[in-house]
């Protein structure tokens, strides 16, 4: 059976941004669309096992990278939970106070 996904108003409003900034600097839709789809994709087929997570130091969260955007989730019985969005090339100490902020 395939688990619930739910994102956490945050994630949405960094994923949005993401896509947002991509569609600014590129002057199209297009690359942002297919970027979501592909992360969603991704998000979708972790209940499958077909993409696989990494471990954090922080209980019960993992994450997967897509290009160079990280996405952190946890997995229950009957839910993926899309905690985090994060563009790796932005600055590393700004991810560890996000990090610390969840939950």
């Amino acid at each position: 059976m395939a688990k619930k996904i739910i994102w956490l108003k945050n994630a949405e409003i960094q994923m949005f941004s993401i896509m947002g900034y991509y569609q600014e600097r590129n002057k199209s839709k297009i690359y942002s669309e297919k970027l979501y789809r592909e992360i969603t994709q991704k998000i979708k087929k972790l209940d499958s096992k077909v993409a696989f997570p990494q471990k954090t130091s922080i209980k019960n969260l993992y994450y997967f990278t897509h290009k160079h955007i990280s996405v952190f989730f946890s997995i229950t019985k009957t839910e993926i939970i899309v905690k985090l969005i994060w563009d790796e090339r932005r600055n590393p100490q700004n991810l560890n106070s996000n990090l610390e902020e969840i939950d």
